[in-house]
């Protein structure tokens, strides 16, 4: 008999930014639909996707922050083949065209410029999470 885990069974987003204030903005709109998790840093995003990979419903990923970057984040999940059911959103104050282009050859759901209203970030991860049947 397989005994119940909680923690397998928690709806997760993951926030993984380096700015206190998006990850706040981030956890105050899903507090009450997920549980949201939070990285400031990439290292953290992928200890936190090596042990909750099945409970996490949507990455939201800053591609600029300290040591581990947001490009390194998504070289890993290319090689653990997460792309394929997690929805990544790349949430970032980056817009110079070599980046935007840079991204674009990851399978991201979709690229979301800063600053961004409540309503964007929601309309974003929803429709990401529809395509991916993560919902």
């Amino acid at each position: 008999m397989t005994e119940f885990n909680p923690i397998m069974e928690e709806k997760i987003i993951l926030v993984v930014d380096d700015s206190s204030i998006t990850r706040g903005l981030i956890e105050h709109i899903y507090k009450d639909k997920y549980k949201v998790m939070m990285a400031s840093n990439g290292q953290g995003a992928m200890d936190i996707v090596d042990v909750m990979e099945d409970s996490i419903m949507a990455i939201l990923l800053d591609l600029n922050m300290p040591d581990v970057d947001g490009f390194d984040v998504l070289d890993y999940l290319r090689e653990k083949n997460i792309f394929e059911k997690i929805p990544v959103c790349i949430v970032t104050g980056e817009d110079a065209p070599e980046i935007i282009g840079k991204v674009k050859t990851y399978p991201v759901s979709a690229i979301l410029l800063k600053p961004f209203s409540k309503e964007q970030i929601e309309t974003v991860v929803s429709k990401a999470m529809e395509l991916k049947g993560r919902k």
